[in-house]
């Protein structure tokens, strides 16, 4: 059952410049007068800096612009340079998913764009309204080799090279960047580390959204597979990025508890759903369906949720290197969020040996065999040579 979160969530030790900044982003009717006591003596630089790190430049943007007597001359001058930039860049990313879409469909891959500017459309109708660092695009397991050609034929370049064959195994997708208009593509074959084969690509094709965006036809993730996507990678990363958080917050009234419950009965993943549903509730004030909270919400969700206060609280970041002030606490945190039977795959994943160890310590074919030993004393060496954030 859901209590109350307040007295389960330790809220109380906000700065005034979040606080402000939840307001604007929360679920209420923005009022001059209740905004003045909000904007009154506060470190706008910063403020500025949340909106930057947080991924909210949009939202607040717009919000604040309506406020301007309540804020220092420089700030709307700053959030709409940030705003256009944004702008331009979504519609950057469109033209490259544009392009990308047209040589996978030419080549009979099916694709599901994750995030981008298609979660934009989504939600908001509209692509400025929200920012995206990258692409995201999930492709059949079996499509990932030809999807990579393709990606490589249009001149994006990998980040990692291939050098075992054990790299499916190692993780759920793989980057590329175009070195001319610096877009970056990340192809998924899993929709997480720890999705697993119970949700395979022809069940998410079956359920996939159609959207439209200048007269071409994109597919994506919906209902909930997309609730529940957003959820798990949200709590993967800590929740160290608002914007997560504002996406269940606006996707919530446009969802089905009943279905997603029926959903969550099937693939798991209550513990998600719940850490989402309180800290989008407590922190932005969604409105958060009983039935779904009373289904989701637990002891588990409540303690995942207050550790991710902790990043929300600190304005940390935690990808792709967690900060050292931070890094034990989200190793803990990572634990807590898995299953035993993830924890056990995710031991074992760190035992394989990985094209990063290949490139460090280069050995002929017959003598791969000895990354496996070898593979603890490498890990250990490019520790030591990682520079911590």
């Amino acid at each position: 059952m859901m209590t109350n979160t307040a007295d389960a969530l330790y809220v109380h030790d906000l700065s005034r410049e979040l606080l402000l900044l939840l307001h604007l982003l929360g679920k209420r009717q923005l009022d001059t007068e209740a905004l003045r006591p909000l904007t009154a003596d506060l470190d706008w630089a910063l403020f500025n800096k949340l909106v930057v790190h947080h991924r909210v430049v949009p939202p607040v943007y717009l919000a604040l612009q309506e406020h301007s007597a309540l804020v220092p001359e420089h700030v709307i001058p700053f959030l709409h340079r940030h705003y256009h930039q944004n702008m331009m860049k979504m519609l950057h990313l469109g033209r490259a998913m544009s392009q990308v879409r047209e040589a996978f469909e030419h080549s009979g891959i099916r694709s599901l764009w994750l995030k981008g500017p298609l979660l934009a459309l989504q939600l908001y109708g509209d692509m400025a309204r929200r920012s995206s660092k990258d692409l995201d695009v999930l492709v059949d397991d079996r499509d990932v080799e030809k999807a990579r050609e393709i990606l490589i034929e249009l001149g994006y370049v990998p980040e990692e090279e291939w050098l075992l064959n054990n790299w499916k195994r190692k993780s759920h997708h793989l980057s590329m960047e175009h070195p001319e208009h610096g877009v970056q593509v990340e192809i998924h074959w899993q929709l997480s580390p720890h999705s697993g084969k119970d949700c395979t690509f022809d069940d998410l094709w079956s359920r996939r959204k159609e959207i439209v965006l200048s007269g071409q036809s994109f597919y994506g993730i919906g209902g909930e597979d997309l609730l529940h996507y957003l959820a798990e990678h949200g709590a993967r990363h800590g929740w160290f990025r608002l914007r997560w958080l504002l996406d269940i917050a606006d996707l919530l009234p446009q969802s089905s508890s009943a279905n997603m419950i029926a959903h969550l009965k099937l693939h798991g993943g209550r513990h998600y759903i719940g850490q989402a549903l309180l800290l989008s509730g407590q922190l932005l004030s969604a409105a958060v369906p009983k039935a779904l909270a009373d289904e989701t919400v637990s002891v588990r969700s409540y303690r995942l949720a207050g550790m991710a206060l902790h990043y929300i609280k600190r304005m940390v970041q935690l990808n792709p290197v967690p900060e050292k002030s931070v890094a034990w606490h989200y190793h803990r945190y990572l634990f807590l969020l898995m299953s035993g039977k993830q924890r056990v795959a995710y031991i074992a994943g760190k035992l394989l040996p990985s094209s990063r160890d290949a490139l460090m310590l280069p050995l002929p074919k017959p003598l791969r065999f000895l990354y496996y030993p070898l593979r603890p004393f490498l890990w250990f060496w490019r520790r030591m040579k990682q520079p911590s954030l």
